[in-house]
């Protein structure tokens, strides 16, 4: 029962260290958007990622603070901020993950929000 226990914590340990790996090497690699269909599906990506993280960035937000933000108005800002990202950190068809600051993210988001909840 011991020797079962023990080999059990020896594959826990593994499992997570293999994770962290795996973790590093995906934030490291080179993603690329050469070409339209690649751009599209990375676009694709961050939008989803915009429009999970929306509502902690209307609560954290001043400027934003009470905004009843339509479905309409939360795709455009995000699509808004993904084309943003990409045409400022992949002007040569790579994006790597690092090298996008979160604060990079926050105010295109943030931008394209108010640019979408403009009146007009």
């Amino acid at each position: 029962m011991r020797k079962l226990a023990r080999y059990i914590l020896y594959l826990v340990i593994v499992v997570f260290v293999g994770g962290a790996i795996l973790f590093v090497w995906a934030m490291q690699r080179e993603i690329d958007v050469s070409t339209p269909e690649a751009r599209e599906k990375q676009k694709k990506s961050m939008v989803l990622g915009c429009k999970v993280k929306l509502p902690d960035l209307l609560k954290s937000e001043p400027a934003l603070a009470g905004l009843e933000v339509s479905t309409s108005a939360a795709d455009a800002a995000c699509n808004c901020a993904a084309d943003r990202i990409l045409e400022t950190y992949a002007p040569n068809g790579v994006i790597r993950p690092t090298d996008v600051p979160e604060a990079a993210i926050d105010a295109a988001e943030r931008d394209c929000l108010l640019q979408a909840m403009a009146p007009g």
